[in-house]
């Protein structure tokens, strides 16, 4: 597996982003799914994480997230990060069972404050955080 580098965005796109990364997911020659890596602080994405990831649905069920995320840590580390919050929906089974192999702490279940709606789609209601350490 390996990561690609798709897309930086500097700036803003809109008000309340910080810049962001957007790798591709490369198993072999295959596009499985994407990782997004934002900079910023905690307060920045406490409700969207500093890290969010898909995987395509054919590919699901090998550890990919886990493992994308992995490949990650190193450019979490040279950006200046001792840690990374990773968010989920309190019912996302799969994504929470990533975040415990990784060995990422929780931290709390909050709801979406209403000045944050607009960046969630209407069914995400509430979010639990973790903090994810970077360890040697």
């Amino acid at each position: 597996m390996r990561l690609v580098l798709d897309e930086f965005i500097e700036g803003a796109i809109r008000p309340g982003f910080t810049p962001f990364y957007i790798y591709k997911i490369i198993v072999n020659t295959v596009q499985v799914g994407t990782l997004v890596f934002r900079l910023g602080s905690d307060e920045e994405h406490r409700y969207d994480g500093h890290i969010a990831y898909t995987i395509d649905e054919i590919h699901r069920g090998h550890h990919y997230a886990y493992e994308a995320c992995l490949l990650l840590r190193k450019e979490i580390r040279q950006a200046g990060y001792d840690h990374v919050l990773i968010t989920c929906d309190p019912d996302n089974i799969a994504s929470k069972k990533t975040i415990a192999r990784l060995g990422a702490e929780y931290v709390e279940t909050l709801p979406v404050p209403s000045t944050q709606r607009k960046f969630f789609t209407p069914q995400e209601h509430d979010k639990e955080i973790y903090i994810w350490r970077m360890h040697s």
